[in-house]
């Protein structure tokens, strides 16, 4: 599987519902907590993630990501997963 499928599988399959579930859990707390900015930032800044992704996916459905950008952006998944798991 070359590197671009490799990123759109991961993508679909894990990252944005990963993601989505995030920005709906983080919309919950917002509710409870209507004036807690440090929800609010972290919740704009899980809109901008998932705006990202979805950019790529589009990229990648119109064929103009290239392979190397493919394999830049599996790493930093896999940055951000390796921190998570930190954590």
């Amino acid at each position: 599987m070359n590197k671009i499928k490799e990123l759109e599988e991961l993508l679909k399959t894990d990252v944005l519902i990963q993601v989505n579930e995030d920005i709906k859990d983080l919309e919950e707390q917002l509710e409870k907590k209507k004036n807690n900015k440090t929800i609010k930032d972290e919740l704009k800044y899980m809109k901008e993630v998932k705006k990202y992704f979805d950019e790529v996916l589009v990229d990648i459905e119109k064929n103009l990501l290239k392979e190397n950008d493919a394999i830049d952006i599996l790493e930093g998944l896999e940055d951000m997963r390796a921190d998570n798991q930190e954590v």
